[in-house]
């Protein structure tokens, strides 16, 4: 009787321990699934809050950037560099008369997208993608529904627009500290 108990034991922690390890690999798959959709639906996020500021590009662009009569203007473009085939997307890009306007754009800004976008033009990587438009003067835009004032602060300091949401309309939060900042290191 001792023995078929023991049995009995052993065959109930078994199956408890196969039970377990169905369990662990169904929570895996699920946890697995969760992300694949946190990430489908991060991605849609970034494309609306992308449609929802391009349009304001155009007026931002005209009207207070001084980049003139549009030429071209398109989203999300998918670009590849002619000397290495690397691709990249640009999220907004408008080719004036006078200046080309790159804007990126984050649904959720952090400080090293910022980075990322100021190390991007620091190093003149724009016309390694675009080499049709050297020479011709970038307007860098760095945009997001919200953006915190130290981003704004930090894109002041690199002479990027920082485009955001005001009451009403999407609008440059920094447009005189910027044009300040340039014509102090301007030559005279």
């Amino acid at each position: 009787e001792y023995r078929e108990e023991a049995r009995r034991d052993r065959e109930q922690a078994r199956r408890d321990r196969e039970e377990a390890r169905r369990g662990r690999e169904q929570a895996w798959q699920e946890m697995r699934e969760l992300r694949r959709q946190l990430g489908d639906i991060s991605n849609r996020m970034g494309t609306i809050v992308e449609d929802i500021i391009a349009p304001s590009l155009r007026r931002i662009a005209q009207e207070e950037l001084g980049c003139g009569e549009e030429r071209r203007f398109a989203v999300r473009i998918r670009q590849s560099r002619p000397d290495t085939g690397q691709r990249r997307e640009f999220d907004a890009l408008y080719v004036g008369a006078h200046a080309i306007l790159l804007n990126d754009t984050k649904a959720t800004p952090r400080p090293e997208y910022a980075s990322d976008f100021a190390e991007f033009l620091r190093q003149g990587e724009f016309f390694r993608y675009f080499p049709e438009y050297a020479g011709q003067p970038i307007v860098p835009v760095f945009s997001s529904l919200y953006l915190p004032e130290d981003i704004v602060t930090y894109l002041t300091r690199q002479g990027i627009y920082a485009v955001g949401m005001s009451d009403e309309v999407m609008e440059v939060l920094n447009k005189a500290e910027v044009r300040a900042a340039q014509e102090h290191v301007a030559p005279h």
